[in-house]
């Protein structure tokens, strides 16, 4: 199978741009490239604002999380800017928050599948969904950020999937699946945490590595003659942990 899925690719690319954007120009200030030490003290809340804007229309993005970051920032560049003072503002935009996350809005399937993929359990009480991966490729793709959630994953002809969790946290069950052949998983948590429950006749290949981070393999061994299935993960913990059990 492909290692990549445009949905995940481009979830990666706008977290990636982020970071290497705010670095180069932190850099070049340390470098003394640039001046932005009186530029930053004015506008830096603007970083808040973008982070919660990527939070809102990103793929598995969280609307409350994202919301209240845009409130936060726009909050404080009024007051850095001097156009408002902060005790004026914090209580009535408090209201408007509330007032704008309450709202009700129209319920979307999940982005984070190709077409064809099926969702039920929608209300089941523990707040899990349940996916039965149908799509031709048989390849879920799941991204989290600023937000927790709970997956299963259910596909007799597993053939791969994608997951990201950044500064949030995803749990994956996939012990109703079955692998095929070549089977190939990634996982990156990016100062976050995701925790993957898995089958016990799986034989776990493994790739990638923490970056200050932790990767545990908690599942409960079992001898390696009953590990039936081969599946590889590549698994990558930025400022973040992925947790392996059974």
């Amino acid at each position: 199978m492909k290692k990549n899925s445009s949905g995940h690719s481009l979830f990666r690319v706008v977290l990636a741009l982020v970071f290497i954007c705010f670095g180069l120009i932190a850099l070049g200030n340390n470098l003394a490239w640039w001046d932005i030490d009186d530029l930053f003290f004015d506008w830096w809340p603007l970083i808040l604002v973008l982070i919660g804007l990527i939070t809102i229309f990103a793929p598995g993005g969280s609307w409350g999380g994202g919301v209240f970051l845009v409130f936060i920032g726009v909050v404080f560049l009024l007051h850095t800017l001097g156009i408002y003072d902060l005790e004026d503002l914090i209580w009535p935009a408090a209201l408007i928050m509330v007032g704008i996350i309450i709202l009700p809005r129209k319920r979307k399937e999940p982005r984070h599948f190709q077409p064809g993929t099926e969702r039920d359990n929608d209300s089941d009480p523990k707040h899990e969904r349940v996916f039965h991966a149908t799509n031709a490729d048989h390849v879920f793709t799941i991204n989290t950020i600023f937000n927790s959630q709970r997956e299963v994953i259910k596909d007799d002809q597993l053939a791969g999937g994608h997951g990201t969790a950044a500064f949030g946290n995803l749990e994956l069950d996939l012990r109703q699946t079955n692998p095929t052949m070549n089977t190939y998983l990634e996982f990156t948590a990016i100062f976050g945490n995701i925790t993957l429950l898995v089958p016990q006749d799986w034989k776990i290949v493994k790739h990638g590595g923490p970056v200050f981070g932790k990767i545990n393999d908690r599942r409960n061994q079992i001898n390696d003659a009953l590990k039936t299935k081969t599946v590889t993960i590549e698994m990558n913990a930025i400022f973040g942990s992925i947790d392996v059990m059974n």
